[in-house]
């Protein structure tokens, strides 16, 4: 008996259904070597869950996803997400296997923007083990910054515990509900760290960002 698959039309019309992981067939020619990553991509859906899809044909034959499928069947996980590619043809779902893998080289990193945001996740006590880099990759980037003579300033990072300490009361959020917030700043740390309590307590706010010269009141400030 073929087992039934799940539905769910998602709001721009691409079907995604749910599969048992059973009726998925990898492609035997998958010119990609991909064990050495299976404990990575673990990590990953451990952490994340299992968010993209595997593509497929109605006949289970995978054209992109096998790297993930693996790992869910090291987890156990008895259904994924697929999304039916069954309008390209035979030479599209050649080409697209190839693509999709050699389209992660097309873009170049900037070391150093990356490199904070490694630092950011660091401070934010975050696994870089699931980030994809290695240890040595991390310790390199990283390294950088604090040579560099010249780095990129970096935001200031608000732990989760220290904005539920700084959280506004109900009458507050109430007040301030569907009315754009302003924030004046004069520069510096603190102008990042109150736009980001204004996005974190209210996301839904139009913020507007006003540069005030504090200096012009305020001489030797």
């Amino acid at each position: 008996m073929k087992a039934r698959s799940k539905a769910v039309k998602a709001e721009s019309g691409l079907a995604i259904e749910t599969w048992p992981t059973a009726r998925l067939k990898p492609y035997e020619r998958n010119p990609r070597k991909n064990d050495d990553a299976v404990e990575k991509m673990v990590g990953s859906i451990r952490e994340f869950g299992f968010k993209i899809p595997v593509l497929a044909r109605s006949d289970g034959l995978i054209v992109d996803g096998h790297l993930r499928l693996k790992a869910a069947l090291k987890l156990g996980i008895p259904e994924v997400p697929v999304i039916l590619c069954d309008e390209w043809t035979e030479a599209q779902v050649k080409a697209f296997r190839l693509m999709v893998n050699k389209s992660v080289a097309w873009a170049e990193w900037d070391e150093s923007l990356l490199a904070l945001e490694l630092l950011d996740l660091k401070e934010l006590d975050f696994n870089l083990d699931l980030t994809g880099f290695d240890l040595d990759e991390i310790t390199e980037l990283t390294e950088k910054i604090d040579k560099d003579e010249n780095p990129v300033t970096r935001p200031p990072i608000l732990k989760s515990a220290a904005l539920k300490d700084l959280a506004p009361s109900k009458e507050e959020r109430e007040a301030f509900a569907g009315r754009k917030i302003l924030v004046e700043f004069s520069g510096g740390m603190d102008s990042s760290a109150a736009s980001i309590w204004c996005k974190h307590f209210f996301p839904d706010n139009e913020i507007e960002l006003c540069f005030v010269d504090m200096g012009a009141d305020h001489p030797g400030f």
